[in-house]
């Protein structure tokens, strides 16, 4: 069973971000889960960053693995973040949600991006899973 649930997101992009979901657990063969994606301010995400990475900076998203023997996790996305970036890679702000959506997945299923050869497996597979959608 898979319980995917969007908070403070807006409705209309809901079926595409969970298709999105859906698509990056298939890839990585995960068939139970329990995530909860929620947005929040820019503030917000800083303090969380703050708090949990030690790091003072406004980030896009944030991932946590809560449970791990159930998959169960919650994503935080900035909505300011998430907008500017949109603005900046031409992106409209449904095709920016689905790609932190499917990034914020890939974290929680073990990928990281801190280094350059981990952030290249990544963004390969962040990328590929992205043009399987269609907006």
């Amino acid at each position: 069973m898979k319980n995917i649930n969007f908070i403070k997101f807006p409705k209309k992009y809901e079926s595409v971000l969970k298709k999105a979901v859906l698509l990056t657990l298939k890839s990585e063969k995960i068939q139970k889960c329990e995530i909860n994606f929620i947005m929040v301010s820019d503030v917000q995400i800083k303090k969380l960053n703050i708090k949990y990475r030690k790091t003072h900076r406004i980030t896009d998203v944030i991932s946590f693995l809560v449970v791990p023997e159930l998959f169960a996790g919650d994503i935080y996305i900035s909505k300011g973040r998430s907008q500017k970036q949109a603005k900046k890679y031409k992106n409209i702000w449904e095709q920016e949600l689905a790609y932190l959506v499917i990034h914020g997945t890939l974290h929680l299923c073990g990928y990281t991006d801190y280094d350059p050869e981990n952030k290249a497996k990544m963004f390969a597979k962040q990328d590929k899973i992205f043009k399987c959608l269609t907006f």
